[in-house]
């Protein structure tokens, strides 16, 4: 399974309620470390978009009791995204696709953002 994402950076929310809604704590401070406002909200529409297109990817529509914390952003050392699942999104990869991962890919740039994910061996 693929998902995929993309979203205007001018639609995305900067507000700190959006980000602590969608975000935790580790996230949040990724995307506050931003050196201006433009990476901050490119930042920000990088990760909604993950989040969306793991989502996707496992087939988790409204009502499958997924919240979007479930899904946690996280980088490798060489700075390759990754992600971490938690509750819902967790019992949904283990159910569906036993034995597999989710890889994911983000770019963004100061007017767009755009992920995606697979569900890999």
């Amino acid at each position: 399974m693929v998902g995929i994402d993309i979203i205007d950076i001018e639609r995305v929310d900067g507000s700190d309620e959006f980000l602590n809604k969608i975000a935790n704590e580790k996230e949040i401070e990724y995307v506050k470390k931003s050196f201006c406002d433009s990476l901050r909200l490119q930042r920000t529409g990088a990760l909604f978009c993950v989040k969306e297109a793991v989502m996707k990817a496992l087939d988790l529509g409204k009502g499958s009791g997924v919240v979007f914390k479930d899904i946690e952003l996280t980088h490798q050392p060489s700075g390759k995204p990754s992600v971490i699942l938690h509750g819902k999104a967790l019992e949904r990869l283990n159910q569906a696709y036993s034995g597999k991962r989710i890889e994911v890919s983000l770019s963004h740039t100061p007017i767009t953002a755009i992920a995606i994910a697979i569900v890999a061996d």
